[in-house]
């Protein structure tokens, strides 16, 4: 027997022990600090839970994100359908989430991925003594907010939302009164602190300003945890040899992808 349904906040709460964080860092996020506003789908098959699609509305496109407790027993084309329903959403509006290897090839399976998939590093911190003892950037003030914002998104930061801003620190370099480098977290509690959004000026690359600030926000959430993660796109080797030589590795390698909602496999399982 087939069946779906929204979790309850107890059976999201059970979630969270028993997936493997560092395998699943965004559902994991999902889990602890979007699950007041996030909406979680799951697929029951023989009353056992084999899949969940979370879903939040909080970015400028509809982001996901999926976790499968049983390959051999997901339902696939029913699990989209449901979500399509469930969510009034268009069969052909541009999804995102982020994917391993195996759902990816779900994924694919059923005709969704449009685009090509970006490779994308989850990091972890380990090496304190790799870390700088700079400190000169200074946290971004309220008054700040709307510039800091403007300053994130011109620098073509999708995965980013106002209100990281406002419940995580922030940290500006300025040259004068503008700023030149912005970092900040995605994620910043005791359950989960994950750096993001490390933005520099084009001009003013080069000079070492995202390593400052990705050294002083890893001291800053250490504070809160002993595990620090960010992710970064694999091509982009620069920003990750920066980040190894702070001390941080690779414990994920994934893909980030877009999606729609429109199956075009109709096998009832995968």
């Amino acid at each position: 027997m087939i069946f779906h349904r929204l979790l309850t906040q107890e059976t999201v709460i059970q979630l969270i022990d028993q997936i493997d964080r560092e395998q699943h860092l965004l559902f994991y996020s999902y889990l602890t600090q979007r699950r007041d506003s996030a909406q979680f789908i799951g697929q029951f098959v023989n009353h056992q839970l084999t899949a969940v699609l979370a879903y939040t509305s909080e970015l400028s496109f509809p982001a996901f994100s999926f976790y499968c407790a049983n390959n051999q027993q997901v339902y696939f084309h029913e699990l989209i359908t449901f979500t399509r329903t469930t969510l009034q959403l268009d069969e052909h509006v541009i999804c995102g989430t982020i994917l391993c290897d195996r759902d990816l090839q779900l994924f694919q399976s059923y005709g969704l991925i449009t685009g090509n998939p970006q490779r994308f590093l989850t990091m972890k911190h380990g090496d304190q003594a790799k870390l700088l003892e700079d400190n000169r950037a200074e946290r971004i003030k309220e008054e700040e907010y709307s510039e800091a914002i403007d300053f994130i998104r011109k620098g073509g930061m999708r995965f980013f939302t106002r209100s990281e801003i406002k419940g995580c620190p922030f940290l500006g370099i300025k040259d004068g009164r503008d700023f030149v480098a912005v970092g900040g977290f995605h994620f910043y509690d005791r359950q989960l602190v994950e750096i993001g959004n490390i933005i520099t000026k084009p001009e003013y690359r080069g000079r070492g300003l995202g390593k400052l600030l990705t050294s002083q926000l890893t001291w800053m959430g250490k504070q809160l945890s002993a595990d620090v993660y960010l992710g970064v796109m694999k091509e982009n080797q620069p920003a990750v040899h920066v980040y190894e030589s702070l001390g941080f590795e690779t414990t994920a390698e994934l893909s980030i992808v877009d999606f729609t909602l429109s199956c075009h496999e109709f096998t009832s399982k995968s």
